[in-house]
């Protein structure tokens, strides 16, 4: 059975997860995995023309110019009103995933006490989470 690794990201700041989405590709390679990425967009967007598909041709220029043509990735869009930690949560027990990779940033304030998403799936999700700093 092959390995199913997660990859959450937001494309509004893809930038800043380069070493994130690095470790994710060789992570992939070295298992023979299949690679899933994640999107989660807010349901209501700040412009209010702008939908969650909307949203779609962007996460599939991303995956389709960043990774390496010899591993297996799947972009997955979700739009959400409720926290990025959940919906990372919901899709890696959908999907049957066996690890999440995801970044972790230095906290702002509200997270010292409420905690950042990836403490929160670290603490809670069903399978193994890889945080890269």
């Amino acid at each position: 059975m092959t390995e199913k690794i997660l990859l959450p990201i937001d494309l509004a700041q893809a930038e800043a997860w380069n070493n994130v989405v690095e470790e994710a590709i060789g992570m992939t390679q070295r298992r023979g995995a299949e690679l899933h990425v994640l999107w989660a967009v807010p349901t209501l967007d700040r412009n209010l023309k702008v939908l969650p598909e909307h949203h779609k041709p962007t996460l599939e220029k991303f995956v389709a110019s960043r990774f390496p043509k010899d591993i297996t990735v799947k972009g997955h869009l979700r739009s959400t009103m409720d926290s990025p930690h959940h919906v990372i949560r919901a899709v890696a027990d959908e999907l049957g995933i066996d690890i999440i990779v995801m970044g972790a940033q230095n906290p702002r304030f509200r997270e010292r006490f409420m905690g950042s998403n990836a403490s929160q799936v670290t603490l809670y999700a069903k399978c193994s989470v890889y945080v890269v700093r």
